[in-house]
């Protein structure tokens, strides 16, 4: 077991600053949610003073429990922002390297890491944002893991925050490839609009398999970690095999401006 001490880097910083912002999809939901428990206190007022009891009972109970929701969910955004801010003004992050015994959800939204000696490495989760359409985006939320698998019996190297957030995660023994190819005719019959004449495609071993919690009515998100870098499964084409750890897969992607897998087009197992 390695561990050592060393300085935030600027993109350590980075996912730092932008997990600790509300904004995109999380924002707009939470503002819509705390209209909607407004107007029910409105109407809860009214019905009151119309000593209305068969509207006031049921709007009242609607307006207890919308409310709750909204005070978690804002106090969840505030602690993350207040503990992203924590660890900037720390600077430090630590680095442990372990054999992977275990990996699972620990309840609190969070991975435990489990190593081959007994330690258990308690983390955070930043997951890469996704958009309305559904599109991977270069910043970050909070993760909420539900499910999580692991490649045991790996080398793993965690970049930790010193207020616990998980910064980094690396498998020196499963590299993964990634290069620009030009689209193919198949690839431009899956998209309406190509900016560029490049797609970059990923070849690596997944060493892990996340799904975050489910909300509402959508099918639930999976990410799939190729190398250090995590990527939202959502293809354009259908997958046409389940994925598991330990796999070779190529993942083919349209880049974004930063780089990120903006739009995945497939992935195609071995």
């Amino acid at each position: 077991m390695i561990k050592e001490e060393t300085r935030l880097t600027t993109e350590d910083i980075r996912l730092l600053k932008s997990l600790g912002r509300v904004k995109g999809r999380r924002l707009r939901m939470l503002v819509l949610l705390t209209f909607v428990a407004l107007d029910l206190g409105i109407v809860l007022l009214a019905s009151s003073r119309m000593s209305d009891t068969g509207i006031s009972i049921p709007v009242a109970i609607a307006f207890l429990l919308l409310t709750a929701l909204c005070f978690f969910m804002w106090r969840g955004m505030w602690l993350m922002s207040r503990r992203s801010q924590r660890g900037i003004q720390d600077g430090r992050k630590g680095i442990v390297e372990l054999q992977l015994k275990t990996l699972k959800p620990n309840g609190k939204g969070g991975l435990d890491y489990g190593a081959a000696n007994g330690e258990v490495y308690r983390v955070a989760v930043p997951l890469p944002g996704i958009s309305i359409l559904g599109k991977q985006q270069a910043d970050f939320y909070p993760g909420v893991i539900e499910q999580a698998e692991g490649l045991p019996g790996e080398k793993v190297l965690l970049h930790i925050s010193a207020t616990g957030v998980l910064l980094q995660v690396s498998y020196p023994n499963q590299p993964a490839v990634k290069a620009a190819a030009a689209l193919t005719e198949t690839d431009k019959q899956l998209v309406w609009e190509h900016r560029g004449k490049e797609k970059i495609i990923v070849i690596g071993r997944v060493t892990e398999i996340l799904h975050p919690i489910k909300r509402g009515k959508r099918a639930q998100d999976t990410y799939i970690r190729l190398g250090d870098t995590l990527y939202l499964l959502k293809p354009l084409r259908p997958l046409e095999q389940a994925i598991s750890t330990g796999q070779e897969v190529h993942l083919h992607f349209l880049p974004g401006k930063h780089g990120e897998a903006d739009q995945l087009l497939y992935l195609l197992g071995s």
